[in-house]
């Protein structure tokens, strides 16, 4: 089962342009930012959507991740008690 939304020909253009920007993230460098992807809801029957890579919002560093990961595990537990 493809989807509730896109059938196959589209989720298959969809993966392909996943890995068509992962592939343009590595080239160029920016493999530290976020990627959306964008469904277009076209009349085109293969057209399943695309990827953009969002520059203005950076991934964290794993530093950073294990801090938030540290505060988070840290209010979920008080929140239990």
């Amino acid at each position: 089962m493809a989807g509730i939304f896109l059938n196959g020909k589209q989720m298959y253009d969809l993966k392909k342009s996943e890995e068509r920007t992962n592939a343009i993230k590595k080239r160029e460098g920016k493999e530290s930012f976020h990627v959306y992807s964008v469904v277009c809801g076209c009349t085109c029957p293969t057209c399943g959507g695309w990827h953009v890579i969002d520059e203005s919002r950076p991934l964290p560093t794993k530093e950073e991740c294990e801090f938030i990961l540290k505060n988070h595990n840290k209010t979920k537990k008080n929140k239990n008690a």
